[in-house]
């Protein structure tokens, strides 16, 4: 995956936390195959849609996103043109999602769907129309990759269909951050805006090896996301991605940062910290 770093990162590259998620290091090869450990490309059943677990579905709006982040567990994809969704293929999804009832929980990812707006609008457009689909939710890095972008026409227009769609089903974004530096005056106002539709806004943060492998960085983070009213959800054990391994921390070690903050944290501010195996079991608790 080749570097990408937005003109705002740019601007933070001093800032170590900021730079050791988004910039290549020398301990990155050319020549690593990446393998695929949440096994996506074997329950792909149509271009973008990933069915792995009975009642809900993953949809990758495409692999492009605002800047590439070192650890991507979709490294082996991500920046590739071919895996933005032409209008054939969201059809397609869409049928697939008419033809199997059982599916109430669509997930869109990708890459980011706020990175490909338009997209993201077309298949957001159609799909709150299905009636078996009762919950929706958005993946996204944006806020705090390209905060301006959000001031954009496009990305307001898809603001305004999600807070539409948003007061009649639920609807969820998910903003993955993973270190108390990324939120300042510009992320936090990204922040505020998504608060004000009509959606309920949660994180993901990912265990990361010399970067917020302690309690207080991870303390912090959660603690300020909770006064911004964001509700964290999930904290990941680093996908065993080939290749990546310097990112993957002591599972020990973070349990016992985990539990800490169980301890430390008000319960609704303190997110469940998971693994994602990779035999299909998927996000299972780390007790």
């Amino acid at each position: 995956m080749k570097e990408k770093v937005s003109p705002f990162l740019k601007r933070l590259s001093e800032n170590p936390a900021i730079r050791q998620q988004y910039y290549i290091s020398g301990f990155e090869s050319a020549d690593v195959i990446y393998n695929d450990p949440l096994m996506e490309e074997k329950h792909e059943v149509v271009k973008g849609l990933v069915h792995k677990y009975p009642n809900r579905a993953l949809i990758k709006v495409s692999y492009l996103c605002a800047a590439h982040c070192r650890f991507c567990t979709r490294i082996r994809q991500i920046g590739n043109p071919e895996g933005t969704l032409s209008d054939i293929d969201l059809e397609n999804i869409l049928l697939y999602l008419q033809q199997n009832p059982q599916i109430d929980d669509v997930i869109l990812s990708g890459g980011d769907p706020f990175y490909t707006p338009d997209i993201t609008y077309k298949l957001l457009e159609k799909l709150q129309f299905i009636s078996t689909v009762k919950t929706i939710r958005i993946g996204t890095r944006m806020p705090f990759q390209s905060p301006d972008s959000f001031h954009t026409k496009n990305i307001s227009s898809l603001l305004n269909l999600i807070n539409d769609i948003g007061k009649r089903i639920p609807l969820y974004i998910l903003v993955h951050i993973n270190h108390p530096d990324e939120l300042n005056k510009e992320t936090e106002s990204v922040i505020k805006l998504l608060k004000e539709q009509k959606v309920t806004v949660l994180s993901q943060t990912v265990f990361l090896r010399n970067i917020n492998d302690n309690f207080e960085t991870l303390y912090l983070l959660f603690k300020k996301l909770y006064h911004l009213g964001v509700i964290p959800y999930y904290l990941y054990h680093c996908d065993h991605v080939k290749g990546l391994e310097r990112f993957t921390g002591d599972i020990n070690k973070e349990k016992e940062i985990a539990i800490r903050l169980r301890a430390e944290l008000s319960g609704i501010a303190c997110p469940l910290f998971v693994e994602d195996l990779e035999d299909g079991y998927g996000k299972m608790p780390v007790y």
